[in-house]
C-alpha cells in the first residue's frame, strides 16, 4: 500500500491536479483543461463585469480581484455567497444578489472554456470522491497511510478529502501548530488541528 501527503495548506496542488486530470471527463472537464493562475482568473473575472453591464461605479462594485476573494472564500469554506459578504464584506451585502449572478456567470465560462481557477481542483476532487463510490474506494485501497504538512492550514474541503481518503484505514499523520495558522484569507481553519482528536479518536502525538 502507499502513503500520500497531501499538497494542502502552504504547498501548491500538485497531487489534486494529477488527480483531475486523470478522471477529467468524469468531473465535466475535458482532460486538456488549463488552469487559471491569479492573473487569469481576473481577467476572465473583468470579461464577465463588463459582459454583465453592472454600473460599478455607481454600485460601487467589487473589483475583479475582490470578487475572485469573495468566491475563493464561498468555495473554501463552502459557504453561501451571501453568508460570506455578511461575515466579512458586509459593505457589499445588499449587493448579493448581483455578485452571485456573476458568480454563475464565471462558473459558465470557465466551464465553456475548459478552464479551472486553483479552487476549481480542490472543488472537484472532493466531489469525486463524495459522488463516485468506485474512485472513492480505489484512492482509499491505494493509500494506507495519509501524511499532511502543515494541517493548522488546512480549510474544510481540504479536511473532509483528508477524511475521505483516510476512511478505510484510519492512519493519519498530521503536523502543525495551530499558532502558526496564516492561510485565514483562504479559508483555512485553524481549528482543524484543535478537533483533530475528535476526527480521528485515540490519537498519538509526538513533540
Amino acid at each position: 500500500m502507499g502513503a500520500i501527503w497531501p499538497s494542502f495548506g502552504r504547498h501548491l496542488p500538485f497531487h489534486r491536479h494529477r488527480f483531475l486530470r486523470r478522471h477529467a471527463e468524469l468531473a465535466g472537464y475535458r482532460k486538456n483543461f488549463t488552469i487559471l493562475d491569479r492573473e487569469d482568473s481576473k481577467d476572465l473575472l473583468k470579461t464577465c463585469l463588463a459582459e454583465s453591464e453592472i454600473d460599478t461605479k455607481a454600485t460601487r462594485f467589487p473589483k475583479p480581484e475582490v470578487l475572485g476573494d469573495i468566491f475563493s472564500m464561498a468555495m473554501n469554506t463552502q459557504k453561501p455567497i451571501p453568508e460570506v459578504l455578511a461575515e466579512q464584506y458586509d459593505y457589499f451585502s445588499m449587493l448579493a444578489p448581483q455578485i452571485e449572478a456573476l458568480a454563475g456567470k464565471y462558473e459558465s465560462r470557465k466551464r465553456a472554456t475548459n478552464v479551472l481557477d486553483f479552487d476549481d481542483l480542490l472543488v472537484s476532487w472532493l466531489r469525486l470522491l463524495q459522488t463516485d463510490a468506485e474512485i472513492r474506494e480505489q484512492y482509499q485501497r491505494r493509500f494506507q497511510f495519509v501524511l499532511v504538512d502543515e494541517y493548522q492550514d488546512t480549510n474544510k474541503i481540504q479536511a473532509d478529502i483528508i477524511d475521505l481518503l483516510a476512511e478505510r484505514h484510519q492512519n493519519v499523520m498530521v503536523v502543525g501548530d495551530d499558532s502558526q495558522s496564516i492561510y485565514s484569507w483562504r479559508g483555512a481553519n485553524f481549528k482543524n488541528i484543535l478537533q483533530f482528536p475528535q476526527r480521528y479518536p485515540r490519537p498519538r502525538s509526538s513533540n
